[in-house]
């Protein structure tokens, strides 16, 4: 295991377990009281959360190359408990599967309830849970327009930012992503053969790294997943999404969301330009992603909730995103 994956997981069992009110210093008290006292109220991370959030983590573990995975054989012994593991984090008590109306979802990361009765009369290769063969190795990159053409699926995942003195900021190309004081991120979610179709690029070095976002239970062959608990406002939060963002999820606020890094020049297929996809799209990226790489280069910067604020990664995203109790992403259009 890589020592940054070490550390990562040992922060996280910390900041899991660590009271907020801990975390306080100075520079927070011009919060409002009744924020303050809703903040030293949140109640802790739920177990069934912890134990997604491990489930992935033991995935990592198990298959470093996930182009070993034999698609069939995980879905036959453990496709149920993985997509049940999920269904618990969003909070319900059995079955659930993605929303079909399309529309824009509070929390529960655009899935809905099964009843057992239901569950158990759906019929397909795996039944109830079929949804979750279709997303194993689904990738989501950044439209240039907030459409994606089929089969590809539009994803919207909305973060409500800090709403005093917000200071969230942008530059250059963010494609279909909205920042204003909030955030909208908005992927085209890829098919299997579209996602298997990004490899680390030939240049080595941290420059040269990429990311796209984690919309499947893998990560293709030649990428390593990283996490970013995002801190998001606590006062009448409004985090939203759409078109599913499975594995990652919004909980009290709070974003969890997964990402799929490609190092510059890592041991593996490697590739020297870009997918050809049929639309304009980008990844993330750093800032001096170089030509012909990137067509254009931007960012993207939050800023996160103030009081107490618990942003942490696991996984380092080298050059590619970075920030402590606030986040920026570097982001380049890349055809």
């Amino acid at each position: 295991m890589k020592k940054e994956h070490v550390i990562g997981t040992i922060w996280m069992a910390v900041l899991l377990a660590v009271s907020p009110l801990a975390m306080a210093d100075g520079s927070e008290e011009e919060t409002p009281k009744e924020e303050q006292d809703f903040k030293r109220n949140e109640p802790p991370v739920p177990e069934a959360v912890k134990a997604h959030l491990a489930y992935v983590e033991d995935l990592d573990r198990r298959y470093p190359d996930t182009s070993k995975v034999d698609p069939d054989r995980f879905m036959a012994e453990e496709g149920e408990k993985a997509a049940l593991i999920y269904c618990r984090a969003l909070g319900f008590d059995g079955p659930c599967e993605p929303d079909k109306s399309g529309q824009s979802i509070l929390g529960r990361a655009g899935f809905v309830a099964l009843d057992e009765e239901r569950a158990a009369a759906m019929v397909g290769r795996y039944g109830w849970f079929d949804w979750l063969f279709n997303l194993l190795y689904s990738v989501g990159v950044i439209p240039d327009k907030a459409s994606c053409p089929s089969p590809h699926v539009l994803v919207q995942m909305h973060m409500d930012d800090e709403d005093r003195r917000n200071a969230n900021s942008r530059w250059g190309w963010i494609g279909a992503t909205v920042s204003t004081s909030n955030t909208t991120w908005r992927f085209c979610r890829l098919s299997w053969n579209a996602s298997f179709a990004f490899h680390p690029l030939v240049n080595g070095g941290n420059q040269y790294d990429y990311a796209v976002q984690n919309l499947g239970m893998f990560c293709p062959p030649g990428s390593r997943r990283v996490l970013r608990r995002h801190d998001n406002e606590d006062w009448a939060n409004a985090n939203w999404s759409s078109g599913g963002v499975f594995p990652s999820f919004n909980l009290g606020g709070n974003w969890w969301t997964y990402t799929c890094q490609f190092d510059g020049g890592t041991p593996a297929p490697l590739m020297s330009s870009f997918p050809t996809l049929g639309f304009a799209y980008g990844v993330f990226s750093p800032t001096n992603l170089p030509w012909p790489y990137a067509l254009a280069n931007g960012y993207v910067y939050q800023d996160d909730e103030d009081f107490l604020n618990l942003n942490f990664w696991i996984g380092s995203p080298d050059a590619v995103m970075g920030g402590g109790g606030n986040t920026w992403r570097g982001l380049s259009r890349v055809k």
